[in-house]
């Protein structure tokens, strides 16, 4: 399995907060073929999540460079700051969506973009469209293009996350995982005691599936190809 480098304001990782963690480790293992140890998901040895004890919601954690002084530009752009505990911060952004700051001190390197693990990253907002863009802009200094109902962040060209302005909804990030299979994996999540909240459908970005899991969190399953393995560049 490739991995990636993460770049500083980019991606990092997505944790579960679950009420029965037990229960959510049994579900992904099921559905996408994760192996747990203390709370960590891996792929082919590669960590692609964690699960936590909570609310049962996903949230993604971007990487920082410097975390306190990301939690302080956070306040001034009119967010709030949940939770600080280094390496770790868990904030809300301008509109209200919990999303996550990560400082590691040694590992960058992520897995992403094939069956297992994440493949994309969308925030849904109801309210204040144009300033949850320039929220995000100032705070990752993030090329974001788009209009008023979608929008991309880019990095050189190549998109890493989504805006949607989605009308009637909280302002949530949305975490989307890739599968080999949409159709299997969404009757192997019915399986396991998850929901299918919308059934398989094509869409411009691929065929994909709206779930919950067996505790409640939701989740969008695309169906993406096997990634060529290609050795880390150190």
């Amino acid at each position: 399995m490739p991995a990636f480098e993460a770049e500083v304001g980019m991606p990092y990782g997505i944790t579960l907060a679950s009420s029965d963690v037990k229960a959510s480790e049994k579900f992904y293992s099921a559905v996408l073929g994760w192996e747990f140890e203390d709370g960590v998901a891996r792929l082919q040895g590669l960590p692609v999540a964690e699960i936590v004890p909570g609310q049962d919601t996903w949230a993604t954690y971007f990487l920082s460079r410097d975390l306190e002084a990301d939690c302080a530009r956070v306040e001034q752009l009119g967010g709030k700051i949940l939770a600080l505990g280094e390496p770790l911060a868990l904030v809300l952004d301008n509109t209200g969506a919990v999303f996550g700051l990560v400082q590691p001190e040694l590992d960058r390197f992520v897995a992403g973009g094939e069956p297992g693990t994440p493949v994309w990253h969308e925030l849904a907002v109801s309210e204040n469209f144009r300033s949850a863009l320039d929220f995000y802009g100032e705070l990752f200094d993030w090329e974001i293009r788009g209009d008023e109902e979608y929008a991309l962040a880019e990095e050189e060209g190549a998109a890493f996350a989504g805006f949607w302005h989605a009308e009637g909804l909280p302002s949530f990030w949305q975490t989307y995982l890739g599968v080999r299979d949409v159709d299997r994996a969404a009757r192997a999540a019915l399986d396991n005691g998850g929901e299918v909240i919308r059934e398989p459908y094509e869409s411009p970005f691929g065929r994909l599936c709206l779930i919950a899991d067996s505790t409640g969190a939701t989740l969008t399953l695309c169906e993406v190809e096997d990634a060529p393995d290609e050795p880390i560049e150190l």
